[in-house]
């Protein structure tokens, strides 16, 4: 349990007060969630929004190797894409429990439960998007708001996500969402996988029959999804599906074609 949430009824009474007054109406607010003075390494003074907090408790219990509390922590999607990587490696099979391969995220050699510094750079009833800077490197999380609870949806390192204006990013020319949003409705059933891929630009990912999902490819980052389903005989395009439902006003503008296209 992080030494915080031991403070006296009193003085935790005042920390809330104190940042109920402080907080405004800017998203993009810096929230220190570690005291830089400190060398622990610990989060022992958490101090933000909800979906900051839930964010930092969910590093501090896969850093204590608590599969279960992590778990209860994650959207269902997270889960079953982690589960997908566990299968790849023989740490799972379809339909085994979170707890059961949980330990992949802890044993990855990146994994860093330092939380250094928290922005919450867009927030919703459903959805937010936090800036977190970690002792290691800095990443995008995205947070969902699901049954009564604020968990978390994806992670994705910043130093890998492209330029700001998200057209072309990284020396290899990698697509960026306002790319993906200006081509999605252009993208049709009848096109190859390789007219698709010249619209969009090269793919996040992609799952094939071997990774023992549905045969994919996906341009994804923070709230943005786009989806081709394929084929697993021929390849040929099945379906499209277009997230739009933690997209901002300008964004849906862009995108007049429906979520699901077959």
């Amino acid at each position: 349990m992080p030494q915080w949430s031991r403070l006296p009824s009193t003085v935790f009474a005042v920390v809330l007060l104190l940042s109920a007054c402080g907080k405004d109406s800017d998203t993009g607010e810096r929230r220190n969630v570690v005291d830089a003075s400190r060398t622990t390494g610990s989060t022992e003074e958490v101090a933000g929004s909800a979906v900051a907090d839930a964010y930092a408790a969910w590093v501090e219990a896969l850093a204590r190797h608590d599969a279960a509390a992590a778990c209860a922590l994650q959207a269902p999607k997270f889960t079953i894409e982690l589960r997908y990587e566990a299968i790849l490696v023989d740490r799972a099979e379809l339909g085994d429990p979170c707890t059961g391969f949980e330990a992949l995220l802890w044993e990855d050699p990146e994994f860093d439960s330092e939380v250094v510094d928290v922005a919450v750079t867009q927030e919703t009833e459903e959805d937010a998007i936090l800036d977190v800077q970690l002792a290691s490197r800095d990443v995008t999380v995205r947070m969902v708001y699901h049954r009564a609870r604020w968990r978390v949806f994806s992670i994705a390192d910043r130093t890998e996500a492209g330029t700001d204006d998200g057209t072309e990013g990284g020396p290899d020319g990698e697509a960026g969402p306002a790319r993906w949003v200006a081509a999605w409705c252009a993208v049709s059933p009848d096109q190859t996988r390789d007219e698709i891929v010249g619209l969009m630009g090269p793919p996040s990912g992609e799952y094939t029959v071997a990774d023992g999902g549905e045969p994919q490819l996906w341009w994804a980052r923070d709230q943005y999804d786009f989806r081709v389903y394929l084929d697993p005989v021929d390849g040929s395009v099945l379906e499209l599906v277009g997230d739009y439902d933690a997209l901002g006003a300008d964004d849906r503008a862009l995108l007049p074609c429906p979520e699901l296209r077959n």
